[in-house]
């Protein structure tokens, strides 16, 4: 993805969640199918994008995802919350429900 890219998603998204990952990390591959099944379940409005950090190097530096797995959430073009390697469920789940419930409530 590139600066352009993303900077057309955040204005057009209304809310929009991009997952950094490399394809040598575990963790990685771990969480993204558990991060997928909880916003397909719990919170349908937010779009999923999947980010190689390797190939969208100059994003993530812009935003400064300095390490995989990297999870952030915008909403109305916004940064709302931000992860850097393992979270919980319960804690990603926890984050998005008050912002998600405010907006699409």
């Amino acid at each position: 993805m590139t600066l352009s890219e993303f900077e057309n998603l955040r204005n057009s998204q209304p809310a929009f969640m991009l997952y950094f990952y490399n394809d040598t990390c575990g963790v990685c591959k771990t969480l993204w199918p558990r991060v997928e099944t909880l916003l397909n379940d719990e919170f349908p409005e937010i779009r999923l994008l999947r980010v190689s950090a390797t190939e969208s190097r100059e994003l993530a530096g812009q935003l400064r995802m300095l390490s995989v797995p990297g999870i952030v959430l915008f909403m109305d073009g916004q940064e709302i919350f931000r992860a850097n390697g393992m979270i919980s469920m319960q804690e990603l789940e926890n984050r998005i429900a008050r912002p998600y419930g405010m907006m699409f409530g």
